[in-house]
């Protein structure tokens, strides 16, 4: 009788240890070196999603949201401020984003204002701000983007006048 109740247990170890998939991240190079002050109380990352496209869409009260494509000619340069904020806060995610895109065989951007829109560039503020809340077109700064072999610095200087921004400056070196 005894050995029948261990059956269970011994049953529940095997499948302890099964292969969990991961998400294949290939694609994604972690940050490397960010030298612009990061907003306080938070944090800074930056990736590259390579052979990746911006496809930018308007939903039906017009907001603008992004998916990300398949595309070998591009990449896509995403950086973002991360809130830190009590686990047990609810409601009080905060985070704030720089995505665009550049082509793969760039060595070298100078944008400017309306120009800024070539890199499909949106600055993204996702928090629980009534109203200022969403996805929106950078036209008004300037990106200053060099390639050396496989590392990318970043100078970025933008605003935009829909909702307040946490940050208006990047600076970043990342391979």
């Amino acid at each position: 009788m005894k050995k029948l109740l261990f059956l269970p247990f011994i049953f529940l170890f095997t499948f302890c240890n099964c292969k969990k998939e991961l998400v294949s991240k290939q694609n994604i190079q972690p940050m490397q070196s960010i030298t612009s002050q990061c907003p306080p109380n938070g944090k800074c990352t930056i990736e590259i999603l390579k052979n990746k496209s911006l496809d930018i869409k308007t939903d039906d009260i017009g907001s603008i949201y992004f998916t990300l494509i398949d595309n070998s000619n591009t990449s896509v340069i995403k950086y973002q401020y991360n809130k830190n904020v009590p686990k047990d806060l609810q409601d009080g995610q905060h985070k704030e984003e720089i995505v665009f895109e550049i082509n793969n065989e760039s060595k070298s951007l100078n944008l400017k204002d309306l120009d800024l829109q070539k890199t499909k560039m949106l600055f993204g503020r996702l928090c629980f701000c009534r109203g200022q809340t969403g996805y929106y077109k950078v036209t008004s700064g300037n990106l200053n983007l060099n390639k050396l072999e496989e590392t990318y610095t970043i100078d970025l200087n933008f605003k935009v006048t829909q909702v307040p921004q946490l940050y208006t400056t990047i600076q970043v070196s990342v391979k």
